[in-house]
């Protein structure tokens, strides 16, 4: 695929995953960083909303920051052209 490294990046940029989600005929490549990608789409939803809970607010925020440097080493990955899975996420699977 011609945008596999932009498709892939795409994937941990949160709601943007949807674009490559879209796109037909996705390689593996691609596929991978979408499922990491949605992991920590749905790591940050869930630790936003522990954020609004009372006395929950800064365990909220810092993992929300791990789930921000996650991403980041993601994007790291995709851009030396790596599948490289990251810590404690890593072996999820959403998307086959």
């Amino acid at each position: 695929m011609k945008h596999s490294k932009l498709y892939a990046c795409l994937s941990y940029l949160s709601i943007l995953i949807i674009i490559p989600a879209l796109i037909p005929g996705k390689d593996s490549f691609v596929r991978f960083h979408i499922n990491q990608g949605l992991v920590l789409l749905i790591a940050n939803i869930v630790f936003g909303c522990i954020s609004f809970i009372p006395h929950m607010t800064l365990i909220g925020d810092l993992l929300n920051c791990v789930v921000l440097i996650f991403a980041i080493m993601g994007i790291v990955s995709v851009i030396q052209g790596q599948k490289r899975e990251l810590p404690v996420i890593g072996r999820i699977r959403l998307i086959r």
